[in-house]
């Protein structure tokens, strides 16, 4: 039984792990029954999820027992898995609202996973109202990222309605094994596994010539670096206890509103974030007088080249414009500073940006480790993450997913995070704290929807 070694990014998400800290994500799926479906369809789903006799990756992997597994953990196929304890039949109390669907979930994200297992559980809810169920699953960060773990859960899901269409998400698949993907330069086009040592030294200075330049002399936004975010009551300690709070946004809007504004729907999320955030700040009298920070997770899954990889990910860096008042100028600060970390990232060669953005993190990271991120200055303020998902409709043997919100990671220094799907027509967000820090989240989630219908106003639609 072979083991492979994680790669440092994927580790560190295993070693700052602790009972206060828990370091997986999830993905809230929410469902409506068909018309004529049985008093036990929800039954009949949890004993299909666990029929499989062979998993695949990563669904199948555990921590391994191997010299040196603390500072350079490994994992391991388990060799026996008991389905019944990692796929959970869960029934919410009545009347089953989106209240007590959101208590439910935000108790499961408490918990840690248990590492002597393969590290991911899944849990059917039914009773929820209106005809409706929904799946909770949660898997260890160290094993994927956003773009992966949407693939993995969504890919065995049918595109049309339907009896017994859809696989199991962690069922092995026949044949499967990794593929290799081409390498691509800065230019799109297939290219080399690696740059030649005699170019690192031109690529170094032409990387970090941006995040030198502390004066914006020429008018062009500054790069920003980790470590310039203000202090906030975002930023101290966190407690075991999650919250979950989730809202959704017709994305035709948000387009719509990207293409009057001259900016990227991105760009749009990033800013209803920040006007719900300052608004929420205001409320606390805790507004700092800079912007706060933001941390964009950015995909460098194409440059990783192995489609098993765990993370493939680095940070921008981008200003939220919580200190204007105003939503167009808030809007205009964020598509400025979003756009000189893009630029920049895209000037560099492919094989170069992963080392590039490890770099920038490696300093937020060592303070992750060091577990001092609540009583330092915090390397960013929130993080907030994209990540695509289907634009068409999903089944599960007939019952349509109407929804799927995005559950994360907050950790010491870091107590809230924001994370949007793009599916089916509609942004999915879901926004995760630590409760004892961010007693009332529902309350920015409920900020940031105004937030579209006052940018849209700055922007003349009705």
């Amino acid at each position: 039984m072979g083991t492979r070694r994680l790669s440092l990014l994927d580790a560190t998400f295993l070693q700052i792990e602790r009972r206060d800290t828990p370091m997986h994500v999830a993905a809230l799926q929410v469902f409506r029954l068909p018309d004529d479906a049985s008093a036990d369809f929800c039954r009949s789903v949890v004993q299909k999820l666990r029929g499989p006799e062979t998993l695949g990756r990563p669904w199948n992997l555990r921590l391994a027992q191997v010299p040196l597994s603390r500072m350079a953990p490994a994992t391991e196929a388990a060799p026996t898995i008991d389905m019944a304890y990692h796929v959970r039949h869960t029934c919410l109390p009545a009347p089953g609202g989106e209240r007590e669907l959101g208590e439910l979930i935000s108790h499961l994200h408490s918990t840690t996973l248990d590492r002597s297992r393969p590290l991911w559980t899944c849990h059917v809810i039914e009773g929820l109202e209106n005809g409706r169920f929904a799946i909770y699953t949660k898997v260890h960060r160290a094993l994927v990222d956003g773009i992966k773990g949407m693939h993995l859960l969504t890919r065995g899901l049918a595109t049309a309605p339907g009896t017994d269409n859809w696989t199991v998400p962690w069922a092995a698949v026949e044949g499967s094994g990794r593929r290799k993907e081409a390498r691509h330069d800065a230019t799109g086009r297939a290219g080399s596994r690696s740059v030649p040592l005699a170019q690192w030294p031109r690529i170094a200075a032409r990387s970090m010539r941006p995040l030198l330049r502390r004066q914006d002399r020429s008018g062009d936004e500054r790069v920003r670096l980790p470590f310039e975010a203000p202090r906030s009551i975002l930023n101290g300690p966190v407690t075991g206890a999650r919250r979950v709070a989730t809202q959704r946004f017709p994305l035709a809007r948000i387009k719509t509103l990207a293409r009057r504004a001259e900016c990227s729907v991105n760009d749009i999320f990033l800013a209803l974030c920040g006007a719900a955030l300052r608004r929420h700040l205001l409320d606390n009298g805790k507004l700092p007088e800079c912007s706060l920070i933001a941390g964009v997770p950015v995909s460098l899954r194409a440059e990783s080249g192995d489609d098993e990889a765990g993370n493939a990910v680095g940070f921008l860096w981008s200003v939220l414009g919580t200190e204007l008042s105003d939503p167009g100028q808030r809007l205009a600060a964020i598509r400025r500073s979003m756009q000189a970390s893009k630029t920049h990232l895209q000037s560099l060669p492919s094989a170069a940006r992963s080392a590039y953005t490890m770099a920038t993190m490696a300093p937020a990271i060592g303070v992750l480790l060091s577990g001092q991120g609540a009583r330092l200055r915090p390397s960013m303020n929130v993080v907030i993450s994209n990540v695509p998902g289907p634009g068409h409709a999903l089944y599960l043997d007939g019952a349509r997913m109407e929804a799927i919100y995005p559950v994360s990671i907050p950790i010491q220094g870091l107590g809230l995070n924001i994370t949007c799907v793009s599916y089916d027509g509609q942004l999915t967000v879901g926004f995760t704290g630590s409760r004892d820090s961010l007693p009332h989240l529902q309350r920015i989630a409920v900020y940031a929807g105004e937030a579209l219908a006052e940018l849209e106003r700055a922007f003349g639609q009705p």
